[in-house]
């Protein structure tokens, strides 16, 4: 949580020092989905379901600053939900975007990010949330502007299986300047 607050105070910092054109707050949103294989699924056999079915629900938003056209940083919190595990979590975290090719339509980006996962249950502990991805962020003219991501994600759970609940994510959102 220090390293939250360092990086919170470091954003603050940032935000009063730079004064470019390209630099504005945003609200950022977005709702992602990883994928699995159907267990019960079999070959030529109806009424068993789809061979690749949803396996959780990540729901995220957050507030951030572009500080020029590369470089943005965000605080976000969430709510995850894994069907197979029935964990549910709530990951409270701090990202690094870097926009790697920039156009005037859109920038493709790297995203890191580190904070806390926080548990609704006493089935499994508290621990660490990481997370990187890439993606691509389309630029208007308008103040919305649509995302589609890809992300790997990896939850610190002490209790279970191997200690860490890792997944990869597709999915879509938005920024709103």
């Amino acid at each position: 949580m220090k390293n939250l607050f360092l990086f919170t105070l470091f954003i603050i910092i940032s935000i009063t020092v730079n004064a470019q054109s390209d630099s504005h707050p945003y609200f950022t949103g977005s709702i992602n989905t990883t994928f699995g294989i159907n267990q019960n699924y079999k070959l030529d056999e109806e009424g068993n379901g789809p061979l690749i079915t949803p396996k959780s629900i990540l729901l995220r938003t957050g507030f951030g600053y572009q500080f020029n056209k590369r470089w943005a940083s965000s605080i976000n919190i969430g709510y995850d939900h894994h069907f197979s595990y029935s964990i549910n979590s709530i990951p409270t975290y701090a990202s690094l975007r870097y926009n790697f090719i920039k156009k005037s339509s859109s920038a493709y980006f790297i995203e890191s990010s580190y904070g806390q996962m926080f548990r609704l249950s006493n089935k499994f502990s508290n621990g660490n949330y990481y997370k990187i991805g890439v993606g691509i962020l389309s630029l208007s003219s308008n103040r919305w502007n649509g995302m589609i991501r890809l992300d790997f994600h990896q939850k610190k759970i002490a209790q279970f299986e191997s200690g860490n609940l890792n997944s990869i994510s597709l999915g879509i959102g938005f920024t709103f300047l």
